[in-house]
């Protein structure tokens, strides 16, 4: 089976921005010599550091090929010589480097835009600079604001399999996607007062129409949805400003080159640290603590060990049965948001 993978720099030196490669029977290797496959040129990265390989049932796996400062998955460290299968949108850890994967031919559907477009254009309506004759929305003042406080929850109609009405509370939604809004707002470009007046912006337009959202998987995402509304706000506050600054009104704001791939980065780091903490709550704390040090950090078992009192063959246990359990929670999550 040929599976297709695009690796793409979300952080690290600018020197390397992108590659596309075609695997099948073949592997590509990761590292700072000049005959990989694709070339990392940084003193943390090994000569030979990871590789990507089609597995058995098909799918693209990482390996790490013994590398001084190890490969993450998902900031999850892979050992020497494991191999730990990806998923669009994984985030690879190779020196200074986070790599975003696209995956494709690993049997991922393809993402669609007409449910994005449909509900954001929806929502944009109720933005701050709605055109004449168009409501406009006052500040978000939280749970003292009567329009909040009479609707505390939010309804999303989820249809992966079967349809599966499930209540939100409001705060939780806030909770969730807050830090996903305004990391991505000041990822743009936006100084931090700004980046919070977009994260009010997005929350209230929403909070206006959450009563009418069904969200359906088939039509497209949620993930992708809330980026194209919290475009709209930075686009929106960035019109504002024109007449301040003197900005012509044919000018757009500057956006990355690679955006698409910066929101996504944003969500999937917050929704691992949300997967990470939802875990986290269903074992010991002795337990965490060694998976945290051994398979996060990086500490040697040995090291973990005399701190935790586990033994290495339990610690080494306990981090193959965290990751699994995380992936879990992580394909959940996917499932339920894009």
């Amino acid at each position: 089976m040929t599976v297709q993978v695009e690796l793409v720099a979300v952080s690290g030196p600018q020197q390397f921005v992108r590659a596309s490669l075609t695997l099948e029977d073949t592997e590509a290797i990761l590292g700072r010599s000049a005959d990989c496959t694709m070339v990392l040129s940084d003193p943390a990265v090994s000569r030979k550091h990871a590789a990507l390989v089609v597995v058995q049932d098909g799918s693209l796996a990482v390996r790490d090929l013994g590398s001084r400062a190890g490969t993450t998955v998902n900031l999850v460290r892979v050992d020497e010589d494991e191999t730990v299968t990806l998923t669009d949108r994984d985030l690879i850890g190779v020196g200074p480097w986070k790599l975003l994967a696209r995956v494709t031919g690993d049997g991922s559907e393809p993402e669609t835009e007409d449910h994005d477009n449909e509900l954001a254009e929806s929502e944009s309506a109720n933005q701050p600079d709605a055109p004449s004759g168009q409501k406009k929305t006052e500040p978000l003042k939280g749970r003292s604001d009567p329009l909040y406080a009479t609707r505390a929850s939010i309804f999303l109609r989820l249809r992966a399999d079967g349809t599966i009405d499930r209540e939100l509370g409001w705060q939780e939604f806030a909770q969730k996607y807050s830090r996903v809004i305004a990391g991505f707002a000041r990822n743009a470009g936006l100084p931090p007062q700004e980046a919070d007046d977009v994260l009010q912006d997005v929350l209230l337009g929403f909070f206006r129409v959450s009563e009418a959202f069904e969200y359906d998987p088939q039509k497209g995402r949620f993930r992708g949805y809330l980026k194209r509304v919290t475009l709209n706000a930075i686009r929106s506050r960035f019109r504002r400003r024109r007449p301040d600054v003197g900005i012509a009104d044919h000018v757009e704001p500057s956006l990355p080159d690679n955006v698409d791939e910066q929101w996504d980065r944003q969500w999937t780091e917050q929704m691992l640290t949300r997967a990470m903490a939802e875990v986290r709550d269903e074992v010991e704390e002795k337990t965490w603590r060694a998976f945290e040090l051994y398979g996060v950090r990086g500490t040697p078992a040995v090291a973990v060990a005399a701190e935790t009192g586990m033994s290495e063959a339990a610690i080494r246990h306990a981090k193959m049965r965290l990751t699994k359990r995380l992936r879990e929670v992580v394909d959940r999550m996917r499932l339920e948001e894009g």
